[in-house]
């Protein structure tokens, strides 16, 4: 059983990671179904040589969760997708922020999805979301693509906060490597007829950069994540994945060049604490 101290290593260094990958959006020059589809594709795969060559475990399943995780492979193709596009037509800031706004649609999903009883806070941290999203947004010089950033960035939250919940309802008392391993699967399979409808030229550093990306950005963040919770409460967790926008904000900053404003700082602080508020009230 890992320390403390290691679990809170783990947990970071997974968050900065997870932040980390909206660059690779920017770095790729390519269609964000082809990002995806080699982010999951080289992803599966090192989840499989971990499980199978150094585990020696089995990557079998029952047969009664395999179309539950099939859907839910699907719309993990379709966040990434949807966050991967956000940032390739906005910024990685603006991409981010807006996906951190999806603890606020867990509150709202959640009630539905569990017959659970719904919290009329949800409605007012709906409303501060709305509102910081309005300071990161440049109003005074709007573009179409910064619009289309925040769009599609709380399209990717939105599905984001269905897969968390359908893995709540599905597959709780699966492994977590089984789980990451088939979604994964599933959504390179999902992306596949894309790739072959709508092919592109390639080059052998871009294939290395999707090895990164799935190999160390995907697979060992997630492993990194997983073994956090071993001794981590997923509520605390969750507060810390609150810092991905400001980790990749700054990466995006030294790395990428991109411009931070004041109006950014407010906007992000913003949905930053009303995703900690909702997070601690599904707590």
């Amino acid at each position: 059983m890992p320390s403390p101290k290691q679990s809170l290593f783990s947990l970071h260094s997974a968050v900065l990671l997870f932040a980390f990958s909206g660059l690779f959006a920017k770095w790729l020059n390519m269609p964000a179904s082809h990002i995806v589809f080699g982010r999951a594709f080289f992803a599966a795969i090192a989840i499989a040589l971990f499980v199978v060559v150094i585990k020696k475990q089995s990557l079998k399943i029952e047969k009664s969760l395999l179309l539950p995780l099939s859907f839910t492979g699907l719309i993990l193709a379709f966040h990434w997708g949807s966050f991967f596009y956000a940032i390739q037509v906005s910024s990685v800031a603006i991409g981010l922020i807006t996906f951190a706004s999806f603890p606020v649609f867990v509150s709202f999903l959640e009630p539905l999805l569990f017959k659970e009883k719904f919290h009329y806070q949800a409605l007012i941290q709906a409303l501060l979301t709305i509102i910081g999203i309005l300071f990161i947004l440049p109003l005074d010089n709007l573009s179409a693509g910064d619009v289309d950033g925040v769009t599609w960035g709380m399209v990717s939250a939105l599905t984001f906060a269905l897969l968390t919940l359908l893995n709540r309802k599905f597959v709780a008392k699966t492994s977590a490597k089984k789980v990451a391993f088939y979604q994964n699967t599933c959504a390179t399979l999902c992306l596949l007829p894309i790739v072959f409808l709508y092919p592109i030229t390639i080059s052998f550093q871009q294939v290395s950069v999707l090895i990164i990306l799935g190999v160390v950005f995907t697979a060992l963040a997630h492993t990194l994540f997983n073994h956090s919770l071993k001794v981590i409460k997923a509520h605390t967790a969750s507060i810390a994945i609150s810092l991905e926008p400001i980790y990749g904000s700054i990466a995006a900053y030294f790395l990428l060049g991109e411009h931070i404003t004041l109006m950014m700082i407010i906007g992000g602080t913003i949905v930053i604490f009303t995703n900690i508020w909702a997070t601690r009230a599904n707590h």
